[in-house]
């Protein structure tokens, strides 16, 4: 059976950095606590964590109308591997494929990379659709990945 393909996203997206800024600070984790109480989705929502991340990572608000409603932040490790580190758009924004739009974005600047990963819960069917239609193939399992007591699995893109 062939699946549908995925749906456009009807939404202009645009992704900006986020700097060291209070309110870039403020929104990020006020972007991470409108998913926090998922089983499947880890939040950073400490100041601290959220600065280290700014700092070391790329991490970037997914825009609609230049408001924030998402983040996608990755990290290139090597000049061989990346790694996506977290995904996340607010749930009145979920199911228009902006998710899908952000990772299509963030892949296209990243496609001189040989070897892109990330990690996700093993129950987020929804993730792992998303993952797999964008080339992604799935690893292994970890027990306790983010010492929360949760499975993640790895998933690996090729080029």
């Amino acid at each position: 059976m062939e699946s549908a393909p995925a749906p456009e996203c009807a939404l202009e997206v645009t992704l900006e950095r986020a700097e060291l800024t209070a309110e870039d600070v403020a929104a990020f984790i006020a972007i991470e606590k409108s998913a926090e109480g998922l089983r499947t989705f880890s939040a950073m929502t400490e100041e601290s964590e959220v600065r280290e991340s700014i700092e070391t990572e790329t991490v970037q608000f997914i825009k609609v109308a230049d408001k924030p409603i998402g983040s996608i932040t990755y990290v290139r490790a090597t000049p061989e591997h990346a790694h996506v580190s977290g995904l996340v758009v607010r749930p009145e924004y979920r199911r228009q494929s902006i998710g899908r739009r952000a990772m299509e974005m963030v892949l296209e600047s990243l496609k001189s990379v040989p070897i892109i990963d990330l990690v996700t819960h093993p129950e987020n069917t929804r993730a792992i659709a998303l993952y797999e239609s964008l080339g992604f193939q799935k690893g292994a399992v970890r027990d306790d990945y983010f010492g929360d007591g949760e499975p993640h699995i790895t998933m690996v893109l090729r080029h």
